[in-house]
Parts: structure tokens; sequence; C-alpha cells
């Protein structure tokens, strides 16, 4: 057959199919160029700014409150997901990593696509589906009327550092001693600290701060009563993550004796610098007896007169008149680095009994991360839950995903903190290690608030992108 002959018996198939598509655009052309352009409208209004200096883009596809998302400093979001947790407690042993066969977020971006596409914006931000994580039973009371704690500060701070201190020690029976610089706002504070559960007593003194810093162990010996056990010496921003978990750890510490027990740094250079001793800012614990040995006149003015300042002071004083030596509790943390403490928190160990430099050197808001725990105890701050799709919630810290999955058993520690004073990976393994690199490829959210609302509390999560918009993921908890 030769090519003409083909091309004839082609030809009216062309001609019919050529007809078809010019009838179809037609009657149906328009149709599709007004889609078009409604799509391209509805994208349009959705990335203008719903409110002063709010913008919410067309991949959010529900109507976030605008209140909150000032609040929250936000400026453009690209993302809201609300999700509800029931905490479900448990007597049983609970692994320190527990692993989900549920996805954290909800596979929704088709529904979201065809939302988008149709100019309708869901009225809810939820994922539909709740989902229940298991907690540690906690206990019906902490009775910590054993421990007194002692802090040299000014008022103002004393007065924030309030939120962070009801927490471990409201209603718990322990106290704490304050001595601070004259200041005519003292009744106020103590009314605040009444409020919250904290039994806190303060006295003025005309001392300056290293003095009054180490007056605060003849306060607290002329304060004991009788079921004194522990006088400790606290920073105003040493935080306790768990007050019955404070307990149960002195329990295997003999309360009779002369015992000096504190945390190190975990910087060798820190060390160097200061030398071996308790770190103040994770609290130094004297038993009864030392308090009393360091309390002896004789001994106060010896020790007043060492230059040495602050926690090293009262280290030199143990060794020098007692026959105490350092007695090191690697949970209690001094916390020596700065900027990004994500490796820390998020590691697959224990938590801490103390954290420090919480809102200097590094920023981990500690009052706001142990608000859940009015939901599900204290023993589920910090806890770790691995979801189907990836995501990892540390319970009031963050939420976040490794470039390369981690197993439930690597107790390794990402270093993504700064050491000080060019402090190098070796300088932070004697307290930390296992440490392994940064994971540049890791997104987090972290905590950014969370609040108490009558039965539940209400958690936010953000991964910031001042670019793109910020990506927000609340959790709402509840109990089962």
């Amino acid at each position: 057959m030769n090519s003409s002959w083909v091309w004839k018996k082609k030809l009216p198939r062309f001609i019919a199919a050529a007809s078809l598509v010019g009838t179809f655009l037609v009657f149906f052309g328009p149709h599709f160029s007004h889609h078009a352009e409604k799509q391209e409208a509805v994208q349009a209004v959705l990335e203008q700014p719903v409110a002063e200096n709010i913008t919410v883009t067309s991949h959010v596809g529900c109507e976030p409150d605008l209140d909150i998302l000032e609040r929250l400093g936000v400026r453009k979001v690209s993302q809201y997901v609300r999700r509800e947790v029931f905490a479900v407690s448990s007597l049983s042993n609970i692994p320190l990593v527990q692993t989900l066969d549920t996805p954290l977020f909800d596979q929704r971006s088709a529904r979201r696509k065809a939302s988008v596409a149709s100019g309708l914006l869901q009225n809810d931000c939820s994922i539909p589906s709740p989902v229940s994580l298991e907690v540690p039973h906690p206990p019906s009371h902490v009775d910590a009327s054993h421990f007194d704690f002692g802090v040299a500060t000014r008022v103002d701070r004393l007065s924030e550092s309030l939120d962070a201190f009801a927490h471990w020690a409201g209603h718990t029976r322990t106290r704490i001693f304050a001595l601070v610089e004259p200041d005519d706002r003292v009744s106020e504070v103590l009314a605040k600290a009444e409020r919250l559960g904290v039994n806190l007593f303060v006295t003025e003194s005309e001392e300056e701060y290293q003095t009054r810093y180490f007056s605060l162990i003849s306060h607290l010996a002329k304060n004991a009563r009788d079921e004194t056990r522990w006088s400790c010496i606290i920073d105003d921003d040493t935080f306790f993550l768990s007050m019955e978990a404070l307990v149960e750890a002195f329990e295997k510490y003999d309360h009779t004796q002369p015992m000096y027990i504190g945390g190190v740094s975990e910087s060798v250079t820190q060390i160097g610098l200061f030398g071996l001793m308790g770190f103040g800012g994770a609290g130094v614990f004297l038993s009864r007896p030392l308090v009393e040995q360091l309390s002896k006149p004789e001994v106060v003015q010896a020790c007043q007169e060492m230059v040495y300042t602050g926690d090293r002071r009262i280290s030199l004083c143990v060794y020098q008149y007692s026959s105490a030596y350092l007695t090191i509790d690697h949970r209690l943390r001094q916390l020596d680095f700065r900027g990004d403490a994500t490796g820390f928190f998020e590691a697959f160990r224990p938590p801490p009994l103390s954290v420090h430099h919480w809102k200097s050197w590094f920023n981990a808001d500690m009052a706001k991360l142990s608000k859940v725990g009015e939901i599900c105890g204290d023993s589920c701050l910090l806890q770790k839950f691995r979801f189907s799709d990836g995501w990892i919630l540390t319970n009031g810290f963050s939420i976040s995903k490794h470039s390369s999955e981690i197993s439930s058993d690597d107790i390794s520690m990402e270093l993504t903190w700064d050491g000080d004073h060019n402090a190098n990976r070796e300088a932070f393994m004697h307290e930390l290690g296992p440490i392994r690199e940064k994971d540049d490829g890791k997104v987090s959210y972290l905590l950014v608030e969370s609040v108490i609302e009558s039965d539940r509390v209400r958690q936010w999560y953000i991964h910031r992108d001042s670019t793109k918009g910020d990506q927000i993921m609340e959790l709402i908890w509840r109990k089962q």
C-alpha cells in the first residue's frame, strides 16, 4: 500500500475527531476558563492579610483563630493543625519511647486541596480522630516537708520565678527561704506565692550578693524544723521537673550523715574555671548534719572571708571544715551550654531532676512546659512518643522529625548547642556522652505557648518560617 492510499483512509477519521474537539471547546471551554479564573481568585484571596499583619496562605485550608495567632507572634501561617490527645493513666512500666501505629499529622492534603479549589474553608482546623497516649499514673499527693530551699535574689526576679516554682513547690509542704535586697514590693510577692500554694519566706538583707548567697546556709539552719532533712541552695532559675521524682531520688542518700550532693557542669571548660563542685544552678543539697557544721559562727566567719564566690565558696567551705565530699547526682543539671538545647531535651534518656539556664543561656520555658502535668502528671513531662509518620513528640518541648530514623534504643545525644569558652564535643562527653553530630535536616516544632483551661490543657508547637509561613500544631490534652 502506498502513502496516498493510507492518507485517504485516515482523512475521514481526522475530520470527525476535529469536529468533536471543536464542538467540545465551543460548549465547555468558557466553563474551564471560568473555573481556572475562580481558582486563581480563591488563591489570591487566601494569601491576602486576613487581619492587620497576619496572612493565611492557601495551604491552611481552615479558619484559625486570629487572636491566637496574634498571641503566638505569628505574622504568616502556612499550616494550622489541631489534634485532641487523651492521656491514659497506667500503673504498668511505660517504655522511655512509646512507638505508636498512628500518624501524628493526618493525611488530609487531598481534602485540603479540594476545599481550597472550591473556595471553601473548613471552620475547624481539627483532625477528626483523637489519639490516646499512655502516661504514668500520677501520685495523689507529694509530701516534701523534709526539704527546705534557699535562694538569694532580687524581689522582681523572685516574683518572675514564682510561676515556675509553683510547679514543683506548690502544695507540697516544702519551704522556700529567700534573702533579698530591701524592697517595698515584698508583700506583693508573698501574696502571689500564697495564691500559688508556695510556702515562701522572705527576709530583706543589706548584705552584698555573694555574702548573702553563703548566708543562706546559716539562714536555713536557723529555720530548720523537726522534719527537715535536706537544705538546698538554688538559683532563681533552677527548675525541678517533678517533686515526686526528687523525693524518690533522695531516698537512697543517708541524711543522717554529712552529705554534699550536687551536679557538676556539663562542660569540662567550666569545671576548669570554677573547680570540681556542686554547681548552684542545678541545686546544691546539704544534709542537716552538714548544714549544722557549716553554720557554726567560727566556720561562717572563716568561709565568708574566702575570696571565692557563690557555689565555689560553699564547696571549699565543705572541703575545709567538714568530712563530706561531693556526691554527684547526674540528673541534677547545670546545663552550661548556649543556643539550641533541643539535642538535650529530645534525647531518648530519662528526664533530669533539675534544669538551669532555661531562660538565659537558651530558651525552653519550663513554666509553660510543665502545664500539661495538670492533665498527665509530672512523669509525662518530656515523655517521648514516636508516631507512624516519623514525628516524635517530646511532651511539653517539641515535635521533631529527623532526616534519618533514630532507633528507640539509641541513647546518643544530638550536639545542637554551642559551648562556652570554645568548648568542643569532647568537653561535654564526661556528662552527656554518647554524643552524635547535629542533624541539619531535622525539622522541629517548638513549644511556644501552653494554657490550662478547665479540664484540658492546650499546647501550641510552631515551626517558624518567615518566608513560607509558620506551621502550627495545636495539641489539646484531656484525661481519659
